[in-house]
C-alpha cells in the first residue's frame, strides 16, 4: 500500500512539473488570478508603474539602445516561470507582478508595447532609468549608457498617455488607480562608480535624487 501510494504522489510530482513547464505566459497569469487576491478590499481598477529595472515588464527591450546594452531580453531571464524572457530583469516575477495579481488585476503591460492593453493600467519603468534626467546627469559629468528614459521622461509618456485615455475626466476614471513611483535612483550611484566617481561625490548626489523622486511622486497624485 505504502508503495502504491508513492507511485501516486510520484506520478503526481511529475504531472505538476510538467503542468508548470508548458505553461506560457497567459495561462501562468491565468493561474495564478484564481488565488484569492488579498488586496482585492483595496478596489483597485488600475495600476500605473514608474521605475527602473526592478519593475520594468518590457520597456527597456523594446527601445533601440536599451535594448541592445540589456541581458534581460534572453535566457535565463524569464525561464523559471514565462518560459519566456519578456524583458523582466528576474528569471521569474517582479514585485509589481505580484501587486497586481494580488489586486486581482492581470500583469501590467509596458507601455512601450504598441499591441498591449492598457485597460487596467500601464507600466512606463525602464531598465536602467535614473531619477535624474539626462541633462543634470551631464552637468555632473556623467552618462547613463543604457537609457535617457529618465523619470521625467516617464512622467512625460504618463502624461501623453492620459490625454488619449481621459483628458477631461481624468480624476474620475483614475480615482481608484495605484500609482507606484519606483525602486529608482539607485543608477545613478551605480554609473557614478563606474565612471569614476568617489563615495563621498555619489553622497553628494542623492538630495537631488531623492528631489526628483519627490517630484515625481507629486506629479502622479
Amino acid at each position: 500500500m505504502a508503495l502504491i501510494i508513492r507511485s501516486v504522489l510520484h506520478l503526481l510530482v511529475i504531472s505538476l512539473i510538467s503542468f508548470v513547464v508548458l505553461q506560457q505566459e497567459s495561462d501562468a497569469e491565468e493561474v495564478l488570478m484564481l488565488q484569492k487576491p488579498r488586496l482585492i478590499n483595496c478596489k483597485f481598477d488600475k495600476i500605473y508603474q514608474l521605475g527602473d529595472s526592478f519593475a520594468d515588464t518590457g520597456n527597456c527591450i523594446r527601445e533601440r539602445i536599451c535594448g541592445a546594452h540589456t541581458v534581460c531580453g534572453r535566457f535565463p531571464y524569464g525561464m523559471n516561470f514565462f518560459q519566456n524572457a519578456t524583458g523582466r530583469c528576474s528569471n521569474g516575477m517582479l514585485m509589481i507582478d505580484f501587486i497586481a495579481l494580488e489586486s486581482g488585476l492581470p500583469l501590467l503591460n509596458p507601455i512601450k508595447d504598441q499591441n498591449a492593453n492598457f485597460r487596467h493600467g500601464a507600466n512606463f519603468a525602464v531598465a536602467g532609468a535614473t531619477a535624474l534626467p539626462s541633462e543634470i546627469l551631464e552637468n555632473m559629468k556623467m552618462v547613463n549608457p543604457s537609457t535617457n528614459s529618465s523619470l521625467s521622461v516617464q512622467l512625460d509618456w504618463m502624461s501623453s498617455h492620459f490625454e488619449t485615455t481621459c483628458y477631461t475626466d481624468c480624476p474620475e476614471k483614475l480615482n481608484k488607480s495605484l500609482f507606484l513611483v519606483g525602486e529608482i535612483g539607485g543608477n545613478e550611484c551605480t554609473h557614478g562608480l563606474l565612471e569614476g566617481k568617489t563615495i563621498e561625490e555619489s553622497r553628494r548626489m542623492v538630495p537631488e535624487v531623492v528631489e526628483a523622486i519627490i517630484h515625481g511622486v507629486r506629479v502622479s497624485f
